[in-house]
Protein backbone atom coordinates (compact mmCIF):
# COMPACT_ATOMS: atom_id res chain seq x y z
CA UNK A 1 0.00 0.00 0.00
CA UNK A 2 2.91 2.51 0.49
CA UNK A 3 4.81 1.71 -2.43
CA UNK A 4 1.20 2.65 -4.46
CA UNK A 5 0.42 5.70 -2.54
CA UNK A 6 3.93 7.09 -3.34
CA UNK A 7 3.97 5.75 -7.19
CA UNK A 8 0.56 7.77 -7.67
CA UNK A 9 1.70 10.94 -5.92
CA UNK A 10 4.92 11.09 -8.31
CA UNK A 11 2.14 10.61 -11.43
CA UNK A 12 -0.16 13.54 -9.81
CA UNK A 13 2.67 15.75 -9.21
CA UNK A 14 3.61 15.56 -13.10
CA UNK A 15 7.13 13.42 -12.96
CA UNK A 16 7.67 12.10 -16.52
CA UNK A 17 8.98 8.94 -14.98
CA UNK A 18 9.16 7.40 -11.77
CA UNK A 19 9.89 4.25 -10.55
CA UNK A 20 10.85 2.28 -6.63
CA UNK A 21 13.59 0.18 -7.09
CA UNK A 22 16.01 -2.12 -4.43
CA UNK A 23 18.94 0.52 -3.39
CA UNK A 24 21.18 -2.24 -4.07
CA UNK A 25 20.40 -1.74 -7.93
CA UNK A 26 22.02 1.59 -7.54
CA UNK A 27 25.78 2.00 -8.80
CA UNK A 28 28.00 4.35 -7.62
CA UNK A 29 31.50 5.50 -8.46
CA UNK A 30 33.95 7.45 -5.76
CA UNK A 31 35.81 9.01 -8.25
CA UNK A 32 33.13 11.44 -9.60
CA UNK A 33 33.22 13.35 -5.90
CA UNK A 34 36.48 15.15 -8.56
CA UNK A 35 33.38 16.87 -10.07
CA UNK A 36 32.57 18.51 -7.53
CA UNK A 37 35.86 19.51 -6.42
CA UNK A 38 36.45 20.95 -9.73
CA UNK A 39 33.79 23.32 -8.80
CA UNK A 40 31.36 23.30 -12.18
CA UNK A 41 28.68 24.16 -10.43
CA UNK A 42 30.42 26.85 -8.33
CA UNK A 43 28.98 25.19 -4.99
CA UNK A 44 32.15 23.54 -3.43
CA UNK A 45 32.32 24.66 -0.07
CA UNK A 46 29.61 27.16 -0.53
CA UNK A 47 26.61 24.95 0.25
CA UNK A 48 25.93 22.42 3.45
CA UNK A 49 24.73 20.07 1.06
CA UNK A 50 27.60 20.43 -1.56
CA UNK A 51 31.39 18.67 -0.25
CA UNK A 52 33.05 19.11 1.67
CA UNK A 53 30.24 20.15 3.92
CA UNK A 54 27.75 17.04 3.18
CA UNK A 55 30.61 14.54 4.02
CA UNK A 56 33.01 12.14 1.91
CA UNK A 57 31.11 10.02 -0.57
CA UNK A 58 32.06 7.00 1.91
CA UNK A 59 29.69 8.79 4.20
CA UNK A 60 26.70 9.62 1.84
CA UNK A 61 27.02 5.99 0.55
CA UNK A 62 26.54 4.79 4.40
CA UNK A 63 23.61 7.26 5.19
CA UNK A 64 21.77 5.79 1.67
CA UNK A 65 23.08 2.18 2.42
CA UNK A 66 20.66 2.15 5.54
CA UNK A 67 17.57 2.27 3.24
CA UNK A 68 16.27 -0.73 1.03
CA UNK A 69 14.26 1.16 -1.33
CA UNK A 70 14.47 4.27 -3.77
CA UNK A 71 11.97 6.04 -5.65
CA UNK A 72 13.72 7.44 -8.35
CA UNK A 73 12.12 10.76 -9.99
CA UNK A 74 12.97 12.06 -13.53
CA UNK A 75 11.45 14.72 -15.53
CA UNK A 76 11.71 15.44 -19.11
CA UNK A 77 11.45 19.03 -20.30
CA UNK A 78 11.80 21.13 -23.44
CA UNK A 79 14.68 23.07 -24.03
CA UNK A 80 15.52 25.80 -25.95
CA UNK A 81 19.22 25.80 -25.74
CA UNK A 82 20.91 22.95 -23.51
CA UNK A 83 23.48 25.46 -22.79
CA UNK A 84 22.34 28.30 -21.64
CA UNK A 85 21.96 28.17 -17.72
CA UNK A 86 19.50 30.29 -16.65
CA UNK A 87 17.14 28.27 -18.90
CA UNK A 88 18.47 24.75 -17.62
CA UNK A 89 18.76 26.15 -13.97
CA UNK A 90 15.45 27.13 -13.78
CA UNK A 91 14.35 23.75 -15.36
CA UNK A 92 16.22 21.60 -12.73
CA UNK A 93 14.91 24.42 -9.70
CA UNK A 94 11.50 23.37 -10.90
CA UNK A 95 12.20 19.49 -10.73
CA UNK A 96 13.71 19.92 -7.16
CA UNK A 97 10.49 21.83 -6.13
CA UNK A 98 8.46 19.00 -7.54
CA UNK A 99 10.78 16.74 -5.51
CA UNK A 100 10.25 18.87 -2.16
CA UNK A 101 6.32 18.33 -2.91
CA UNK A 102 6.44 15.02 -3.05
CA UNK A 103 8.66 14.88 0.29
CA UNK A 104 6.25 16.97 1.62
CA UNK A 105 3.04 14.98 0.71
CA UNK A 106 4.48 11.60 1.81
CA UNK A 107 6.67 12.82 5.03
CA UNK A 108 3.86 11.10 7.56
CA UNK A 109 3.77 8.23 5.19
CA UNK A 110 7.40 7.63 4.68
CA UNK A 111 9.03 9.26 8.04
CA UNK A 112 12.29 8.16 7.71
CA UNK A 113 13.95 9.16 4.38
CA UNK A 114 16.61 10.98 2.70
CA UNK A 115 16.59 12.62 -0.63
CA UNK A 116 19.24 13.46 -3.39
CA UNK A 117 18.51 16.24 -6.26
CA UNK A 118 19.32 17.80 -9.34
CA UNK A 119 21.68 20.03 -8.02
CA UNK A 120 22.50 21.43 -4.63
CA UNK A 121 20.26 22.35 -1.75
CA UNK A 122 18.25 25.60 -2.16
CA UNK A 123 16.55 25.59 0.55
CA UNK A 124 18.10 28.87 1.79
CA UNK A 125 19.83 31.34 -0.53
CA UNK A 126 22.31 31.88 0.45
CA UNK A 127 22.98 28.72 2.16
CA UNK A 128 23.76 29.82 5.74
CA UNK A 129 27.19 28.43 5.63
CA UNK A 130 28.15 31.53 3.62
CA UNK A 131 27.52 33.34 6.47
CA UNK A 132 29.37 31.42 8.71
CA UNK A 133 25.96 29.95 10.54
CA UNK A 134 24.45 26.40 11.23
CA UNK A 135 22.34 24.81 8.58
CA UNK A 136 18.82 26.07 9.26
CA UNK A 137 17.23 22.60 7.79
CA UNK A 138 19.94 19.94 8.87
CA UNK A 139 16.84 16.89 8.21
CA UNK A 140 15.74 18.25 5.28
CA UNK A 141 18.59 19.22 3.42
CA UNK A 142 19.38 17.32 0.13
CA UNK A 143 23.02 16.61 -1.51
CA UNK A 144 22.83 16.13 -4.94
CA UNK A 145 23.27 13.28 -6.98
CA UNK A 146 26.89 14.03 -7.61
CA UNK A 147 27.68 14.46 -4.43
CA UNK A 148 26.51 10.89 -3.92
CA UNK A 149 28.54 9.61 -7.04
CA UNK A 150 25.54 8.06 -7.94
CA UNK A 151 26.16 6.67 -11.69
CA UNK A 152 23.32 8.24 -13.08
CA UNK A 153 23.37 6.92 -16.94
CA UNK A 154 22.99 3.45 -15.18
CA UNK A 155 20.48 4.35 -13.01
CA UNK A 156 18.16 5.26 -15.71
CA UNK A 157 19.30 2.30 -18.09
CA UNK A 158 18.25 0.01 -15.12
CA UNK A 159 14.83 2.12 -14.82
CA UNK A 160 14.34 1.64 -18.64
CA UNK A 161 14.31 5.63 -18.51
CA UNK A 162 15.90 8.25 -21.09
CA UNK A 163 18.91 9.65 -20.50
CA UNK A 164 19.88 11.57 -23.21
CA UNK A 165 17.18 13.32 -25.02
CA UNK A 166 17.60 15.25 -28.46
CA UNK A 167 15.88 19.13 -27.45
CA UNK A 168 15.21 18.20 -24.06
CA UNK A 169 16.84 17.56 -20.65
CA UNK A 170 15.89 14.94 -18.38
CA UNK A 171 16.36 15.95 -14.41
CA UNK A 172 16.89 12.88 -11.67
CA UNK A 173 16.48 13.12 -8.31
CA UNK A 174 16.04 10.04 -5.52
CA UNK A 175 14.11 9.50 -2.49
CA UNK A 176 15.24 6.60 -0.25
CA UNK A 177 12.95 5.21 2.21
CA UNK A 178 12.15 1.82 3.81
CA UNK A 179 14.90 1.93 6.63
CA UNK A 180 17.05 -1.43 7.22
Amino acid sequence: MQEEKILEAAENLGFTNYKIIDTQAIEYDGSFRRFCEMNYCGNYEKNYSCPPACGTFEELKEKADKFKKALVLQTITMVHDINDDSETRLIKKHHNQLTRALISELEEEIQEYLPAMAGPCQLCTPCAIREGKECVFPNKKASCLSAFCIQVNKLAEYCGFPYYCEGKVAFFSLLFFDRK
